[in-house]
């Protein structure tokens, strides 16, 4: 069952398009979603990887040139 997003699920809702049970039902994968979500960004952070910031290499050491001391 595919989960509507939290939107569609509200003007569904207010048209009278789902039943309590659906919308209990699609409320309820959102709410799974999230709590994966979480939980792999709290591993990440356990990990101590940066969730937000895009981690590249460092740039290559080079050796000082005159324009560097200047």
């Amino acid at each position: 069952m595919a989960a509507y997003s939290l939107e569609t699920v509200l003007l569904k809702w207010e048209k009278g398009e789902l039943s309590p049970e659906q919308a209990i039902g699609q409320t309820l994968l959102l709410v799974q979603e999230l709590a994966e979500r979480v939980g792999n960004l709290e591993k990440r952070l356990v990990a101590g990887a940066r969730p937000f910031v895009e981690q590249r290499p460092s740039p290559e050491p080079h050796a000082p040139s005159s324009k560097d001391i200047l």
